[in-house]
């Protein structure tokens, strides 16, 4: 029996790009379950979910498809945490040279790889994204648990049980510290003062941040310091001292276009490229609202931001507008070489089940793209006035030491003009501590 494409790319991924074994010369594919054979020693998974599809393959994108729960098996070699699952079932058998596992981590990775869930949910919020509190690892209350990486190391056990020699791909801990950058000034004009006051009085009810406002505006307007939303050197100074770099997206958007907050042809702003490229580190595009479900919109502001600089590997979408597959099909069909924005708009953790780099697998086209998903962890904005600051700091230290354990790939966003607003200064001194907190995990 052939293998969909589908399976193909997840056997691929898990066996041979993470662990190292050679599957096309162990593989076969039998009506109900996967049998990978080394010698005379077996491992079989059940397949319990790609079996119902070989002559519709594409049926399986339904809404009814997605598990109404997950179902939990015992770690056989980590009796301590069971391991939630989303298809199959909760046999196992492990004997000398036999193993058969039947959770089909297989269909489950796929899921959570591919997140094709998001394309069969109706249900949208209010900005047209996937309803976040519809998505499973949401409803089951997991999305801090990278299951993917979970399977993979079960799947490890596996094979050193049955003695085979893996070598697994080498991953190291890297932290990613990356910035939308979604508006670069502050006091750029009468204008923003007047909605910065505005905000004061009608949205924050404060006479203390509308106080701060004044006195910051007059102090910018002396030439005294710089405008608050300027913490591009800052950032770059206690990154270069920790030996991190950081990256640093950007808007492509003209002037007078809907959700131009700064026009990229600004010599500020080109200022400020060419500062950050002198400096060694990176800029990325960040794909305005304009630009969602508008093909032309993207493609022009590609254009532009190539303008002024044309080595620009990835990015991520404004606002986390994601439509599964159509947006990843678009960075694909321009050339990038990353994204790094699934993560979640409301909490931290890990949307797509991985703290892995990866390639994306087109569902609707059924094929694998050239581009890498760095699935996003931590965005402060999604904890920001939800938790204390305290909190904040402790959920992202959890989810880095979860991150380091799998020797994965911490993408950590904070938004450069979420420093020193009054109404979110309290949580400034967290992202100092985390930095900090990751070179220690980087040496441990």
């Amino acid at each position: 029996m052939n293998l969909l494409p589908e399976q193909e790319y997840i056997i691929n991924y898990l066996m041979k790009g993470i662990l190292n074994i050679d599957v096309e010369m162990s593989t076969i594919c039998l009506n109900d379950r996967y049998q990978f054979c080394f010698g005379t020693k077996i491992l079989e998974i059940n397949n319990a979910f790609f079996s119902k599809w070989n002559d519709e393959p594409l049926d399986y994108l339904h809404v009814n498809n997605i598990p109404k729960h997950c179902f939990y098996i015992v770690d056989p070699f980590h009796s301590q945490q069971s391991l939630p699952v989303l298809y199959g079932d909760q046999r196992m058998i492990i004997e000398e040279d036999y193993i058969y596992c039947g959770a089909d981590i297989f269909a489950s990775s796929f899921f959570m790889l591919t997140r094709w869930e998001e394309l069969v949910i109706d249900k949208k919020d209010q900005y047209g994204r996937c309803d976040e509190s519809e998505m499973l690892v949401v409803r089951e209350g997991i999305w801090e648990r990278p299951i993917v990486n979970e399977y993979i190391r079960l799947l490890y056990d596996f094979l050193l049980h049955l003695g085979v020699q893996v070598s697994p791909c080498s991953h190291i801990f890297t932290p990613y510290l990356t910035h939308d950058i979604d508006d670069l000034f502050r006091y750029a004009s009468i204008t923003n003062l007047v909605k910065n006051i505005a905000g004061d009085i009608l949205h924050r009810k404060s006479l203390i941040c509308l106080g701060t406002t004044l006195k910051s505006y007059l102090l910018y307007r002396c030439g005294k310091i710089k405008d608050p939303f300027d913490t591009f050197d800052w950032l770059m100074d206690l990154s270069d001292q920790h030996g991190f770099k950081n990256a640093f997206y950007f808007k492509a958007a003209f002037k007078k276009e809907y959700d131009a907050t700064y026009d990229i042809r600004d010599k500020k702003v080109i200022d400020i490229i060419n500062n950050i490229l002198r400096r060694n580190h990176e800029v990325g595009f960040h794909p305005s609202k304009n630009t969602f479900h508008n093909s032309k919109q993207y493609k022009e502001e590609v254009k532009r931001l190539k303008d002024v600089f044309p080595l620009i590997r990835g990015g991520r979408q404004h606002f986390l507008l994601y439509d599964i597959p159509c947006t990843m099909r678009e960075w694909d069909n321009n050339g990038f070489e990353y994204d790094a924005g699934l993560g979640f708009a409301f909490r931290a953790g890990f949307r797509c089940g991985i703290c892995y780099e990866y390639p994306f697998f087109d569902v609707c086209k059924r094929e694998k793209l050239n581009l890498k998903i760095r699935p996003l962890i931590v965005m402060e904005a999604a904890l920001i006035r939800r938790v204390s600051p305290v909190d904040m700091e402790e959920c992202m230290k959890r989810l880095a030491e979860i991150v380091h354990y799998y020797n994965g790939d911490y993408v950590f966003l904070w938004h450069n003009d979420n420093f020193f607003r009054p109404e979110v200064r309290p949580y400034s001194f967290v992202y100092e501590n985390i930095v900090e907190y990751l070179r220690i995990l980087v040496n441990k």
